[in-house]
């Protein structure tokens, strides 16, 4: 089916935090272990030297095949020398594809990605092919995309129905996968005594996320809040994820009155151990394309409650138990679902990390041998 050793270049905005650098790191992993794909990336900006979890798991994988905007540009050329820079590049490492993490028309906020920039890179003369994904559900392609790939590599099937789809390019729904092999080795209880919570009678629910106004921590925080006011520390939350400074007017007032049954724990390298010890995810989100933590929850057989928005067409209701958006509801149905058996099983996953390698690998090849149909 064409040529097996692709040479694919994997240009992401930025590698600090979030679904999109995670969901990056995973085609990484699973495109190296399954394939014989020659795999380098190029961070555009080099956001930020704090939250770098991702990205130091990234390096650790392409080695020398990491480069950044830093490595590629002297500031004094200018933009034309940099457009040269780039396109030089480029050539010389005869990248195949040119896979492209986010919307570069939205590039700007992180390093200006100019026009001219981009029109050179999307010209049809040159030998790579490039594919896009989205990472989010507020972009509109028909009033801002300025140039088309050759394909979107979709992450929710609402980008293929609702969003890409007066767009002429190839469209493929490649969903982040369940990987059981991510399950914590370790039991729970051997977990929860190393970190030194082992008490009889303590459940531990877990909130996912960047500290951010649509991931609504803030309700997450008035569950725990009300039932330390009727059961004390039965039930202990724990909070991972960073508290970039971009976002300070939407956590530093939460941080103000956290309940005393609330642990923060900032950005961690170690989520497994605490999916290995919860009870339940709490996932409160109620602005999402399609959230990486909620397959993670999955593939560590996690019970989880989270709001059933109406762009996820039912994808986790088989995983679920919805959250009301009412407080006194809630905190209730979080106590049944703890106690209840979970709801779903792992027999037969389908959406494996092998699955999810070969879907990109046929995906960039359908691509390719497009384009050698029309020579």
């Amino acid at each position: 089916m064409g040529k097996e050793n692709l040479n694919i270049l994997f240009l992401a905005p930025h590698l600090s935090t979030g679904g999109m650098p995670a969901f990056l790191l995973k085609r990484i992993e699973s495109l190296s272990k399954f394939t014989n794909a020659n795999i380098s990336v190029l961070e555009w900006c080099d956001y930020s030297h704090t939250f770098v979890v991702q990205k130091n798991k990234i390096i650790e994988l392409v080695g020398d095949n990491y480069y950044n905007f830093g490595n590629l540009y002297s500031p004094e050329k200018g933009i034309h020398g940099e457009k040269k820079d780039l396109i030089e590049f480029l050539y010389k490492k005869k990248f195949d594809i040119i896979h492209i993490e986010e919307i570069p028309e939205g590039f700007d906020s992180f390093n200006p990605f100019n026009k001219k920039l981009l029109k050179e890179l999307y010209n049809k003369k040159h030998p790579w092919k490039i594919v896009e994904t989205c990472h989010n559900m507020y972009f509109d392609p028909d009033k801002d995309k300025l140039y088309e790939p050759d394909g979107y590599a979709c992450v929710t099937q609402h980008h293929i129905d609702e969003t890409f789809k007066n767009r002429s390019a190839l469209k493929s729904l490649i969903s982040f996968p369940i990987d059981k092999n991510i399950q914590s080795k370790k039991s729970r209880d051997e977990i929860l005594d190393e970190m030194g919570y082992l008490k009889k009678g303590e459940f531990h629910i877990i909130n996912i996320g960047l500290w951010t106004p649509g991931k609504n921590q803030k309700y997450a925080l008035n569950i725990a809040k009300s039932l330390y006011e009727k059961y004390g520390f039965t039930y202990i939350f724990h909070f991972l994820g960073n508290q970039a400074p971009n976002f300070k007017e939407y956590w530093e007032p939460l941080m103000k009155d956290i309940p005393p049954n609330v642990n923060i724990w900032g950005e961690r390298n170690d989520i497994d151990k605490f999916f290995g010890f919860a009870d339940l995810m709490l996932f409160t989100s109620d602005w999402e394309c399609n959230p990486i933590v909620l397959k993670e929850a999955i593939s560590n057989n996690t019970k989880i409650m989270a709001f059933d928005l109406d762009h996820y067409g039912n994808e986790y209701l088989p995983y679920i138990t919805p959250l009301t958006n009412d407080v006194n509801i809630d905190k209730y149905n979080l106590i049944d679902t703890i106690f209840s058996p979970i709801k779903y099983k792992l027999d037969n996953v389908k959406n494996t990390p092998f699955n999810f390698a070969i879907e990109h690998l046929n995906f960039y090849k359908t691509i390719l041998e497009k384009n050698e149909k029309r020579k």
